[in-house]
């Protein structure tokens, strides 16, 4: 019961906040075929043997189901349809196993990491492959090195624009958060666990702590990019959330992984791809189909108790409670409050503006709802 909870409610959250875009003009029985492109670093590849195909097989799989003639595209593993088989449910199929997923590459290259970037213009893969959608999940790497990410990238995806087709859509997703001290991956990440000068040593649960801002901060800055600046001037680029679907909230607590959707506290296990891999279903499955909101068919339950939940805290008043306009400088001071941060210019009146829920108190809902707003309004700078 407490994965199915944490499953549900970080689906919930993926989903809540998802913009109303038009898609394109394709039906499930439309017989064109069409060519998807993921790229990202270890988490869209695989990265071992058992989890081969990663997201990208329940994508595959789920818009063939949908009708749709898919042909998965990248730079490498062309032709190669390997079969997937849920070792539980004896679940087995099919999928068209080519990407552009590395194991290991930061956003752009850096010393001791290579880079998606100078992947992308080495193999020319999108210029030869001409997919008609492109997703992009990048990041992982820099937050475990702790290495800067600004300008990176919006470099990479001004990239991709400009040598995928202009009809072409491109969705860029944010990143799952990690568990830093698990045992397989506990020296991935020695950048946090002392200070730059090597003069002051972190306690495991602050390294918890650290890598966790650092993730959701990097996250929020994908936010923005691309609702605030890149849509400005690419209506054909969308957001996605597909790094949240792997989290879940414990009573009293702040947003953390869900611990039995990772193998090693970075990488998913096969049923960690399986939800991400529904999240993109629904996603991809809406722009095709001309522009519903993502994500909502696959959290009914959720949605509902969470409407529920939001009834219960509303019978007070007279009417619907209107939330304040607000803006994405305002959901960055929101989500870096909700992590512990002590955040300036932080009053009562600011307070009591934040409270989207309207329920006297604030919390992650409060960010889901700030998230939804500022997705079906115009935003304000």
């Amino acid at each position: 019961m407490k994965r199915l909870t944490s499953v549900m409610f970080a689906a919930a959250v993926a989903a809540a906040s998802v913009p109303f875009f038009g898609g394109a003009e394709t039906a499930a029985d439309d017989t064109d075929t069409i060519r998807i492109m993921c790229i990202g670093d270890s988490i869209t590849d695989g990265y071992v043997p058992e989890y081969t195909g990663s997201y990208r097989k329940f994508i595959y799989r789920g818009l063939t189901e949908k009708g749709y003639s898919v042909d998965m595209v990248g730079s490498k593993d062309g032709g190669y349809t390997p079969t997937y088989t849920d070792s539980a449910t004896g679940e087995s199929f099919e999928f068209d196993n080519e990407n552009t997923g590395y194991s290991g590459y930061a956003i752009k290259a850096y010393a001791g990491r290579n880079g998606i970037l100078e992947t992308l213009q080495q193999t020319n893969c999108l210029q030869e492959k001409q997919p008609d959608i492109v997703t992009l999940q990048i990041g992982t790497n820099n937050i475990i090195d702790n290495h800067e990410t600004a300008n990176d990238l919006e470099e990479l995806i001004d990239y991709i624009l400009a040598n995928m087709p202009e009809d072409s859509a491109l969705f860029v997703s944010t990143i799952p958060l990690m568990e830093p001290n698990r045992a397989e991956v506990y020296d991935w990440f020695g950048n946090y666990r002392h200070s730059a000068d090597w003069q002051t040593s972190y306690t495991d649960i602050e390294v918890e702590q650290r890598v966790l801002k650092a993730t959701m901060s990097y996250n929020t800055e994908i936010e923005e990019l691309i609702l605030n600046t890149v849509q400005k001037e690419h209506p054909n680029v969308y957001l996605s959330r597909a790094g949240y679907t792997l989290m879940t909230r414990e009573e009293g607590s702040y947003f953390q992984p869900c611990s039995e959707l990772f193998f090693d506290g970075v990488h998913p296990n096969n049923d960690g791809y399986r939800v991400m891999g529904e999240y993109w279903t629904e996603l991809l499955g809406d722009y095709l189909g001309g522009g519903a909101q993502s994500g909502t068919t696959t959290t009914t339950a959720t949605t509902t108790a969470t409407t529920t939940a939001a009834t219960e805290t509303t019978t007070t008043t007279t009417a619907p409670y209107q939330p304040p306009r607000c803006r994405v400088s305002d959901l960055v001071l929101l989500g870096r409050f909700l992590l512990g941060e002590e955040v300036s210019r932080f009053d009562d009146e600011t307070r009591q503006r934040y409270d989207m829920c309207g329920d006297g108190r604030l919390d992650m809902f409060d960010l889901v709802q700030m998230r939804k707003y500022l997705c079906d309004n115009p935003l304000w700078d």
